[in-house]
Order: structure tokens, then sequence, then C-alpha cells
């Protein structure tokens, strides 16, 4: 009885640590929504609590990041320091052009959420216009503005327009 329950123990943590290992876009045979569901919904644990870069390092050793935009705090917070912080990015698998003629034949737009565990540090508009100054979704300049900030939560999406 007791060879049998090291048994089932032992294959139950060998499946455990195949489904914690990474997965590439050609494993996903170059489907980018499976890919994101395996890599970022499945493996979700192991992106909490650990520095965004981690996240952006995943995205990008399979894709490129063609669209990023902010959430933010808002302006409901009482003190002036406090409102429009950056607390959390979309990371987005098609440009904004895609997204716009996705939107016009009512096709779906998946990508990643990401929330920030507090402090917020940085003003989400300046961030923009770094964003927006370097011509892409996501330069240098703006990774290594983003790169320490703590995920709290991260989650796939899809966006019916």
């Amino acid at each position: 009885m007791k060879r049998l329950i090291l048994l089932l123990l032992s294959i139950f943590a060998i499946t455990a640590v195949q489904a914690q290992q990474n997965v590439t876009l050609a494993e996903c045979g170059g489907d980018t929504v499976l890919y994101l569901r395996k890599t970022f919904d499945d493996r979700k644990a192991e992106f909490i609590g650990q520095p965004f870069s981690k996240v952006m390092d995943e995205w990008t050793s399979q894709m490129t990041v063609n669209q990023l935009t902010f959430k933010d705090t808002g302006i409901w917070p009482t003190k002036e320091e406090e409102k429009l912080l950056v607390r959390g990015v979309s990371l987005y698998l098609d440009t904004e052009d895609e997204f716009d003629l996705k939107g016009l034949r009512h096709e779906p737009c998946y990508g990643i959420s990401v929330v920030f565990a507090s402090p917020y540090f940085q003003k989400a508009d300046s961030l923009r216009r770094l964003r927006d100054s370097e011509g892409t979704a996501l330069g240098s300049k703006l990774y290594e503005q983003l790169k320490n900030y703590i995920v709290k939560d991260i989650y796939m999406f899809e966006l019916r327009q």
C-alpha cells in the first residue's frame, strides 16, 4: 500500500513539474491565443509577486508587444500625488490598426492584463508620452521604467468590440 501511495505521489509531482514548464509559440502550433493561455493563465502563479520584467521577458521571447495601454488610479484619490498613477498595463497581440480593423469586422482581440502591487510610482501621462516618443509599444526606456513594478495579478483577456 505504501508503494502505491509513493508511486501516485511521484506521478503527481512529475505531472505538476511538467505543467509548470515554459511553453513556446512553436509548441502551440503558432497559435498566439493558445500560447497566451498556456503561458500567462496556466502559469499565473509564477508571475505573481515577481517583477514585471519577468512577464515582459516571457512575452518578448516569443512575440513582440504590438500595443501597450496603461491602467491608472483615476482622479478619485483625495491626495493629488496619488491621482493618475500607473497601476497596471494591458499588452495586446494586435497593433492599433489591426485592433481597429478587427473592431470593424467584430472580431475579438486578445492580450494580457497585468495589475501592479502598490506603491505606484509614476503618472500614466508621463509614461504615455515616453511610449509615444519611442515610437514603439515597448521601447527600452519604457521597459526600464516599468520593469521593477511587482505583479499583483495577471490574466489573459478577449476583447470584443
